[in-house]
């Protein structure tokens, strides 16, 4: 393995300017000294790099906000503030770049930043081509005067200690621990949960100085805050983690791995300094953020910069493709993320000339327990599967059917013959190939390519990622799901109940694909009445577009006994005809009769005044499922078409320009927007219909 190349970059003030001394050093093997190749002196303003850090900070949080949607032009703002910067820290003499620079420009490998300055967004630096952080595998050391402990190398991975919302005012940081700890989990990974009140400063200290099991990740989501010049993790009761603290850990050694997850964990000033605590105390890679993160981004740059890492790649390799992985997210959740230490260490994997083996279904094997039913269930599922060396979502859909209740329910709706049909297409597509087909070493079911290849936020699957062929992308998004589902519910297990409500959640990957062929919609392996149990199976999720609940596709007939004629509606309200039309575009989009179940979800959509007084005399139970309800079709971001989005973001300018009394977005303001984008289709459409738009937005402009 070859040492980095390393920038050192030496800062010292000069009265209204500071002196920066670079020097570039090449490697060649870990273990040699490498010569000093080149050094370059220049005069930098302070005020200048602070500016532009600043800019590009208000630009990242402004991209983080949920509540607004980044700018088109938000890559082309982060690139000019970096490109100046860039051309200010490194500027030309007598017009040309200086050799170092040019150095740096053609290098290849990873760099390692070792300077005493901590303002400058070295990732960020944009040299006319791309940003630093994504052109180099780059990391960062700051140099003081602290004396640093040599800790534990990266040998693997066996324990991870994770610990979110300490303060319990956090539910997006709760819910990534419980991604976090599901991802880790299933892939062989030990790992401790500390929530909220369980995650005293005590408690969180205790576990990181364990001689007898001692951790290998620390992955912290929460508050970093300052308080009596002490920069820390805020705990339960507002108890800081600082350097002081971790003092404690000075015999042992910090987890090699660190992620944390805060507001400005790895900022400018005192809060980079968190960072350095943990290489201080051992750490060998460190990732911490510039800025507050979107909460899915957050977990999704987790989720690739641990996959990489867990497959061996370097530190700075699993950051920068991370990165990359990210970089057309909204969000620009790319852009904050900061490594601390040598961007070449990695983890070497554990080598072994054995076949992975499936491990028993324990309850430490998930981030949470899993209640008595769920452990007999998945006890089946493993047994089943423990000649094939891993756990697909066919194995899965055939322990569910196992289940008395899930059985009688797929049974009593298409028949006895059919559900014969249906084991006899499970037992085929899990049965080993015959020597006579000629490939007698295959798995047939890895051949499920959304079962083996990669998951939905990009991360590869399979033994490539330290997955050892245990548990399918599938299977690891369904427990993903369950665990989410439970934390947010406040309960401690993981039941049958919320495994199915999972499975139906994430799709089902092939396994709905088996049943489609025989008749069965996914949503059946639900009970009847689980949108009104949150408790029990909570199948759906506030805001999210849930519609895996739907009951089984009734098919048009021919001739309907009902008619062909439209149906009368004079009769109806204004909000009654509204909701009647959203429940047959809802049912003719899925080739359906308007059902029951589908006319309710229409009340529920468009927010059903009438309804939502009903329900909330029912109290916080009420009020929960109304909210459930109204929130099943809401879309996602990735849902609208960037012309929706600027036509949303034009009606909620002007609505704020308006100061409307009721202070909400009303329909002439969408309107307005919807048809002043002279090239939208919108417009056309009115066109088509004889409407004249600039007529139109004249008499929506005098009503709004």
């Amino acid at each position: 393995m070859s040492e980095p190349a390393t920038l050192n970059v030496r800062v010292t003030a000069q009265g209204m300017t500071a002196r920066y001394e670079y020097d570039l050093r090449v490697g060649s093997t870990v273990g040699d000294s490498p010569p000093l190749e080149m050094e370059y002196t220049v005069e930098v303003d302070p005020g200048l790099v602070k500016g532009c850090r600043d800019r590009i900070d208000a630009a990242l949080t402004k991209a983080a906000d949920a509540e607004s949607r980044p700018q088109p032009g938000l890559a082309k703002e982060l690139a000019k503030w970096g490109k100046l910067l860039y051309d200010h820290l490194f500027p030309r003499i007598q017009g040309n770049a200086a050799e170092l620079v040019t150095r740096l420009h053609a290098s290849t490998g990873p760099v390692l930043v070792r300077t005493n300055e901590q303002e400058v967004p070295w990732e960020l630096l944009h040299d006319g081509r791309d940003f630093l952080g994504l052109s180099h595998d780059l990391g960062r050391r700051l140099v003081g005067k602290r004396a640093v402990v040599g800790g534990r190398s990266i040998s693997r991975v066996g324990r991870a200690l994770i610990v979110g919302d300490t303060l319990g005012d956090l539910p997006s940081a709760r819910e990534e621990v419980a991604k976090v700890a599901a991802w880790l989990g299933g892939r062989g990974i030990d790992c401790k949960v500390l929530l909220g009140q369980e995650a005293t400063l005590l408690d969180v200290v205790t576990e990181l100085a364990s001689d007898e099991t001692p951790y290998d990740l620390f992955h912290f989501c929460g508050h970093v805050a300052t308080g009596s010049g002490t920069t820390g993790l805020m705990m339960h009761d507002r108890q800081l983690l600082g350097e002081v603290v971790l003092q404690t850990l000075s015999s042992g050694g910090a987890p090699p791995v660190a992620f944390i997850n805060g507001c400005a964990s790895a900022g400018g000033g005192e809060v980079a300094s968190m960072c350095m605590s943990f290489m201080a105390l051992g750490a060998k890679t460190v990732v911490g953020t510039r800025t507050e993160v979107a909460d899915e981004g957050a977990w999704q740059f987790a989720a690739e910069f641990y996959g990489r890492l867990l497959a061996g790649e370097p530190a700075g390799a699993g950051v920068r493709a991370a990165r990359a992985a990210l970089r057309e997210r909204p969000d620009a959740a790319w852009a904050s993320f900061i490594l601390y230490g040598d961007p070449a260490v990695g983890i070497t994997k554990d080598e072994t000339t054995e076949s992975p083996q499936l491990p028993e279904p324990h309850d430490e094997d998930l981030m949470i327990a899993l209640a008595p039913d769920a452990r007999q269930l998945m006890q089946r599922v493993y047994e089943s599967a423990a000649d094939r060396g891993g756990v697909a979502s066919v194995d899965l859909l055939q322990g569910l059917l196992g289940e008395a209740d899930i059985r009688q329910r797929i049974e009593g709706s298409i028949g006895a013959d059919a559900m014969e049909a249906l084991d006899q297409v499970i037992d085929q597509v899990l049965r080993p190939p015959s020597r006579a087909d000629g490939d007698s070493g295959s798995d047939d079911d890895s051949a499920a390519d959304d079962d083996s290849g990669t998951d939905d936020d990009g991360s590869s699957t399979g033994t490539g990622t330290g997955l050892g062929g245990v548990l399918s992308d599938t299977v690891n998004r369904v427990f993903t799901e369950a665990a989410t589902r439970v934390v947010a519910d406040g309960r401690s297990t993981i039941t049958t109940a919320d495994i199915t409500a999972a499975f139906v959640a994430v799709g089902g990957g092939v396994s709905a694909r088996l049943l489609e062929l025989c008749g069965v919609p996914l949503a059946r392996l639900l009970p009847d009445e689980s949108t009104s149990d949150p408790v029990t199976s909570d199948p759906v999720t506030p805001g999210q577009d849930t519609l895996e609940d739907d009951p089984p596709p009734l098919p048009r007939a021919p001739a309907s006994p009902n008619g062909d004629e439209r149906l009368p509606m004079d009769d109806l309200s204004r909000s009654a005809v509204g909701i009647v039309r959203l429940a047959n575009l809802l049912a003719d989009g899925r080739g359906e009769v308007i059902s029951t179940y589908t006319l309710l979800l229409a009340f529920g959509a468009m927010g059903s005044e009438v309804l939502r007084r009903g329900m909330h005399e029912q109290g916080s139970t009420g009020e929960r499922a109304f909210r459930q309800l109204s929130g099943m079709l809401t879309p996602r971001r990735r849902d609208l078409s960037p012309r929706v989005h600027d036509v949303l973001d034009q009606a909620r300018r002007r609505s704020a320009a308006g100061r409307t009394s009721s202070g909400r977005v009303g329909e002439a303001a969408i309107l307005l927007a919807l048809l002043e984008d002279e090239e939208s289709s919108a417009r056309e459409l009115m066109r088509k219909l004889g409407i004249d738009p600039e007529q139109l937005i004249q008499a929506l402009g005098r009503a709004h």
